[in-house]
């Protein structure tokens, strides 16, 4: 059966708070709503962890209903697993009992991922976040056991993550019904998709649809995707979860045009690659600084111009606030 737009929101039962050599305890989670992959701030070339707790907490302030620290969009294959373990920390003593954090795996060599992941040690994560490997672009059945190796490894729920984009190979529904049904596997974060696509894996049986592709959020919501992870929505945290809850109490029949008053920022968002214009964004309102880790590098003058275009014309060039927030979309 096709699921529809999830309006409640499951409460952790304890806080995510960690404390050196215990055992952490990951609380029940809701797979639904507006889900953040974090950006990595740095500054002078290191992690700046106190930025990035100020900014997690304003998330929290804004609604965000789950964060995934370390994914693609904080820049988590260049960070080390020792500033994977402090952000991670810093990013679980800012939230409150109702956020799940996720941590975002990666990378093409499964004992290798196994080993930071024992590494890591028993951190403060209530689950995952794991692609296919990347560019080896393995077979569906390399990609299973890969999936099933690293999930009995972290012992705790990994959300599926499909972004042929990146991987080069594409999870085929077979797959997914596969894992679904050999671990815990609960949800997806779907990329790539189509139509045709987003409702073949809304039919999937007791795996929960969260949409990956931000220009897809509203059209994913009426096709019974229950949330999405959303690299944009950290620049209008806020918007987005009144969006989300708009789509939410419109239903299946109305849940696309919240999303698209926002697709001229979540346009801009992917004009150059993720996250140089996320950041940039954050950098005008005054959250972060603009710095990347190589490969990646800032976004061009071009773009910085139309984005601070379109961050003044949503009045988002300030830090956003409750007051001036609410009501936003409505009110036009």
């Amino acid at each position: 059966m096709r699921k529809g737009v999830n309006r409640s929101h499951l409460k952790f039962t304890e806080r995510l708070r960690f404390v050196p050599g215990s055992t952490f305890s990951a609380p029940p989670v809701a797979y639904s709503g507006m889900w953040v992959p974090l950006i990595t701030p740095f500054k002078a070339g290191v992690v700046d962890y106190d930025a990035a707790g100020l900014f997690v907490r304003h998330l929290v302030r804004s609604g965000v209903h789950g964060l995934v620290v370390c994914g693609t969009t904080g820049e988590g294959s260049a960070l080390s697993s020792r500033e994977k373990a402090r952000l991670l920390d810093t990013v679980a003593s800012s939230v409150d009992d109702r956020i799940p954090v996720f941590l975002g795996l990666e990378g093409a060599n499964t004992a290798k991922m196994i080993a930071e992941i024992n590494e890591l040690g028993d951190r403060p994560v209530a689950g995952y976040l794991l692609p296919a490997p990347s560019y080896v672009r393995p077979s569906q059945e390399g990609i299973y056991r890969h999936f099933m190796a690293v999930a009995d490894a972290v012992k705790r729920p990994v959300m599926i993550y499909d972004i042929p984009a990146r991987t080069g190979v594409q999870m085929s529904i077979e797959l997914i019904e596969r894992l679904r049904a050999s671990g815990d596997f609960p949800a997806i974060k779907a990329c790539g998709l189509s139509t045709e696509r987003l409702r073949s894996l809304a039919e999937i049986d007791g795996l929960d649809l969260m949409c990956g592709d931000d220009n897809w959020i509203g059209q994913a919501l009426q096709s019974g995707a229950r949330g999405a992870v959303a690299a944009s929505a950290q620049v209008a945290p806020r918007l987005f979860v009144e969006a989300f809850a708009q789509a939410a109490a419109s239903g299946n029949e109305g849940g696309r045009q919240p999303f698209d008053e926002l697709a001229p920022l979540i346009k801009a968002m992917f004009d150059e690659p993720n996250p140089a214009p996320v950041k940039a964004a954050l950098a005008l309102q005054g959250w972060i600084g603009e710095a990347l880790r190589l490969p990646m590098t800032p976004v061009s003058d071009a773009l910085r111009e139309d984005l601070h275009a379109i961050l003044r014309d949503l009045r988002l060039l300030d830090r956003e606030e409750p007051c001036v927030a609410a009501g936003r979309l409505k009110a036009g």
